[in-house]
């Protein structure tokens, strides 16, 4: 079988550090999303609060609504009201 070969991508420092936080604030939705799925709402509030703006609001929404729902099977109602409750911390990465 073919495998093509792999090659890096070229970045600058600036889309290194976009790319890093990215991948943060999606390891970041899983973890909420597995807390939220143990009946942990107070954590998963925090850690969510904490990372919601840097990916963005709504990309944040969508990578916990999908780990909520796909990966740890809780409710999409769940979902929504405990999206409802958090709010944004100011916190950086």
């Amino acid at each position: 079988m073919y495998e093509p070969p792999i090659r890096p991508v070229a970045m600058n420092d600036t889309k290194r550090r976009e790319f890093v936080q990215k991948a943060k604030a999606d390891r970041m939705a899983f973890d909420a999303a597995q807390l939220l799925s143990r009946g942990d709402s107070v954590s998963a509030a925090t850690v969510a609060g904490q990372h919601l703006t840097v990916a963005g609001r709504e990309q944040f929404v969508h990578w916990l609504r999908h780990y909520a729902t796909t990966r740890f099977k809780v409710a999409s109602r769940t979902v929504d009201e405990f999206l409802r409750s958090i709010e944004p911390a100011d916190m950086a990465l």
